[in-house]
């Protein structure tokens, strides 16, 4: 009974008191993986619905760090599921493969915070310059206008997207400072949350490998040593020797077992004999005509 509750059964929950320190750690720091994960697909998902005013701005220029976004926070859900089941039924191989998991997400999460960081502080009027002249169809534009309540790139007159409060003598100003300015705010914001989690997940990797194999308090795998292992000659060894020890009860207890007195009377018997053969060679020999 104390052995079942030591190593957990079920879902562990109710022996919960005999659950590891290392077990805890490891519950804890998938528990974080999983927050974080979360809340960064609910972004994800939120900025693809456009849900909030900054949500179409984002999408325009910015979809690739959307789209890793969205594939790093479900890998990281992904890992916390496998981590959450397999701290829970004691599963080691389950354990091994959410520590396998953190690897790849790790790099993608990390990768959403480089592409960022890298367009932030590289030229970033430049590259905006050359998407909206570039890259950018009428329709996003159009889009980016109402959102920033601006009128062309420096102006109506270069760049715009006809609309209804864009046109050749619209008061709006140009969308080139309002444009650059919220993609610097995002993008620093972006960069910098994601950075300041790096040591969070390093963390998790680093209890993950350390506490994966120590969920239960069983040593190892629970398989026996090759030194320790039972073989076909130890059984018939063993075999053997069980059966020597019935034939010497069994003799031990016959009714017949006369031979070591008969044995001792004949040797006695020699013993005489030999002493009348021995006096008779000391007597004098007597030779007869």
């Amino acid at each position: 009974m104390d052995t079942a509750l030591r190593d957990g059964q079920g879902l562990g929950i109710s022996g919960i008191g005999q659950w590891t320190t290392h077990k805890w750690c490891l519950l804890v720091s998938v528990t974080s993986v999983f927050v974080f994960g979360l809340v960064g697909l609910i972004f994800a998902i939120l900025t693809w619905f456009a849900a909030y005013p900054a949500a179409p701005v984002l999408l325009i220029t910015d979809a690739p760090a959307i789209i890793l976004l969205t594939f790093s926070s479900s890998l990281l859900l992904l890992a916390s599921l496998a981590g959450v089941t397999g701290t829970l039924l004691n599963s080691r191989p389950i354990l091994a493969v959410y520590v396998l998991l953190l690897f790849p997400s790790f790099i993608s999460f990390v990768s959403v915070g480089y592409i960022t960081y890298k367009k932030a502080n590289l030229s970033l009027d430049a590259k905006a310059s050359e998407a909206w002249n570039a890259w950018y169809s009428p329709g996003a534009r159009t889009v980016l206008q109402g959102a920033l309540i601006c009128c062309g790139w420096s102006g109506p007159l270069h760049g715009a997207a006809a609309s209804g409060t864009c046109y050749a003598r619209s008061p709006l100003p140009g969308c080139h400072v309002p444009l650059v300015h919220f993609e610097r705010d995002a993008l620093t914001s972006a960069y910098g949350t994601v950075f300041s989690l790096v040591p969070l997940h390093l963390a998790n990797i680093f209890v993950a490998l350390l506490c994966a194999n120590h969920v239960t308090h069983r040593f190892g795998k629970g398989i026996t040593p090759a030194r320790y292992r039972l073989t076909v000659r130890d059984v018939f060894a063993a075999g053997l020797s069980e059966v020597g020890e019935k034939t010497t009860c069994t003799s031990s207890l016959s009714p017949l077992r006369l031979a070591p007195t008969e044995q001792r009377s004949f040797r006695e018997d020699r013993h005489v004999y030999s002493q009348v053969r021995r006096a008779q060679g000391k007597a004098p020999r007597v030779d007869v005509p």
